[in-house]
């Protein structure tokens, strides 16, 4: 497949390239934006945007409208966007009979290639297959991206689980070539005494005061029960804590702080031993971007959409798609 390498940037495929010439010269022709407004919402140099929408000219993707090629979906990212107030939404081509994870992950790979900066502490959370196909997508920059790559819930759990919630943290971190920071502690645990003693370690505190210098978030937005990949990390709720959750509605969860069908936080007894990004620190990142598909997740998403969970939204396109119809009343 053809490639692009772009100086100081990550090489893009031709599809890949494609879609972001494709929403930029969208902008540009059919919204009335300026260069710099461009610039400053996908973050990227004005340079580079006065590039594609030239070459986007000499490709026939601009003629008297956008022409959009197949399988780029500007116009539903768009919608979304308006919607939800989204910052940007990217939407993946799922091809049926494929890796739905690995879709998601290479859409979500790609973006964070693009828009990463030198000036980025990024928040990245555990216990996500969708963000370990992100991290896997990933190819290698050689010069420093970001400045810290911080873990944002506590990675210690059963050995299989842990091991891939560190490899998360350090495999963005090598990538990126940023300073890791990990939290080295169980994402629950038994008391709220446990978590106190947990919280006055140095080490924590070290991570806590990172957390206030997060400037994008990387979470997976969780269901509610919980995914098979935090259920396997030995990280569980009490049977009686599930069934409080789901008495109060509870919808989905991220970093283990649970919201409901609207977004609105629950705060449940269970974050008393959760060892966890507060919801207060996690929403004064300026971006936070959820990379989340799958129709089983749809109402989880929507209302971490619609309560400012998440400003930023990678998903597939089926569940794009439904999130433009209104949500679907249950009948008894």
């Amino acid at each position: 497949m053809a490639t692009e390498k772009l100086s100081g940037q990550f090489s893009l495929s031709s599809v890949e390239q494609q879609r972001l010439m494709t929403k930029i010269a969208v902008l540009y022709h059919e919204e009335g934006l300026g260069q710099p407004e461009i610039s400053r919402r996908l973050s990227l140099s004005q340079a580079r945007v006065s590039r594609y929408l030239k070459q986007a000219v000499a490709e026939g993707i601009v003629r008297t409208t956008v022409v959009q090629p197949y399988g780029i979906y500007v116009g539903l990212e768009k919608a979304l966007e308006e919607k939800y107030n989204l910052l940007e939404v990217v939407v993946a081509e799922h091809i049926e009979g494929t890796s739905l994870k690995n879709a998601l992950g290479s859409a979500a790979a790609t973006y964070l290639e693009t828009t990463l900066s030198a000036n980025d502490h990024i928040g990245l959370s555990s216990w996500s297959q969708t963000l370990l196909a992100t991290v896997e997508a990933m190819r290698t920059r050689p010069r420093k991206v970001v400045k810290e790559v911080t873990q944002l819930i506590g990675g210690v759990g059963s050995p299989e689980a842990q091991m891939q919630a560190s490899r998360l943290c350090s495999h963005l971190a090598e990538l990126t070539s940023a300073t890791p920071i990990y939290l080295a502690a169980p994402g629950v645990v038994a008391t709220k005494s446990v978590k106190n003693a947990f919280m006055s370690d140095p080490a924590i505190v070290e991570t806590f005061e990172a957390w206030k210098r997060i400037t994008t978030l990387i979470v997976g937005i969780g269901t509610f029960p919980a995914s098979p990949l935090l259920a396997a990390s030995g990280n569980n709720l009490e049977r009686s804590e599930e069934e409080q959750l789901k008495n109060d509605g509870a919808v989905g969860e991220i970093c283990l702080r649970y919201f409901d069908k609207d977004g609105h936080a629950m705060n449940p007894v269970i974050e008393d031993r959760v060892i966890a990004i507060d919801t207060k620190s996690m929403r004064a990142a300026p971006r936070r971007i959820g990379v989340a598909g799958g129709a089983s997740k749809l109402n989880a998403i929507r209302a971490a959409i619609s309560g400012g969970w998440i400003n930023v939204l990678i998903t597939d396109s089926d569940v794009a798609r439904l999130l433009l119809e209104p949500p679907r009343l249950k009948t008894k």
